[in-house]
C-alpha cells in the first residue's frame, strides 16, 4: 500500500507554486473580479430559440420549433447560412 504524501511533497522545489497562489498571480478569474472590467463585458447572447409550439422564421415565416440567430433575427435551419 502507498503511503500518504502531503500535498507539499509534489510543490516546486523553490516553492514558486506555493507562492504564485499566496499572492493570487495564478488566479484563474484574471481581472474578471474588478467591477470596472465585469461593467464593460458584453452581455451573452442567445445563439438559438427553442418554441414547444414553434415560431415563425424571421425571413421565411415558416413556423419552427427551433430558430438560430443570424444578425439581429432568428431564422429556421433552412435560412440560416450555415
Amino acid at each position: 500500500m502507498p503511503e500518504d504524501r502531503s500535498l507539499d511533497d509534489f510543490a516546486g522545489a523553490d516553492g514558486a507554486d506555493r507562492e504564485s497562489t499566496e499572492t493570487g498571480r495564478d488566479d484563474p478569474r484574471g481581472d474578471a473580479g474588478d467591477s470596472a472590467d465585469a461593467a464593460e463585458a458584453d452581455p451573452a447572447v442567445a445563439t438559438s430559440t427553442w418554441h414547444t409550439d414553434g415560431a415563425e422564421c424571421d425571413r421565411c415565416g415558416e413556423r419552427v420549433e427551433r430558430r438560430w440567430r443570424a444578425e439581429d433575427a432568428f431564422v429556421c435551419a433552412d435560412c440560416a447560412s450555415w
